[in-house]
């Protein structure tokens, strides 16, 4: 299997689930994604990427959210491993001192993605 194909495979797997949830607001996540590309110093392309990511994660987050309403170890075990789908998607967008600067901006609290 191409290199292509394992980067495509998970991200066809977001976008299958994320076309059967309740969208998330365009405006939230073009205003969360232009703050984190700012903060990132990202260029057009990465941009582009990256909005595209922060759209299928929040509406998949949502999905999880709702189907896991009353089964809190199954929302945190969901969540986390959306958490990491989405940091293994920043790195292949994202230069190392980009990506560093995102999971430093994590730590402290100060990020959104």
């Amino acid at each position: 299997m191409s290199t292509a194909s394992l980067f495509l495979l998970p991200l066809a797997a977001l976008l299958t689930f994320s076309g059967r949830a309740q969208t998330v607001s365009s405006q939230t996540v073009v205003e969360m994604t232009r703050e984190m590309s700012a903060r990132l110093q990202l260029n057009e392309g990465q941009f582009v990427k990256l909005l595209t990511l922060n759209r299928m994660r929040l509406t998949r987050q949502r999905e999880i959210e709702q189907a896991t309403r009353n089964d809190g170890p199954a929302r945190a075990n969901q969540l986390a491993e959306l958490q990491s789908q989405y940091e293994q998607e920043c790195g292949r967008i994202m230069s190392p001192s980009q990506l560093s600067q995102l999971q430093q901006d994590e730590t402290s609290g100060g990020g959104n993605g």
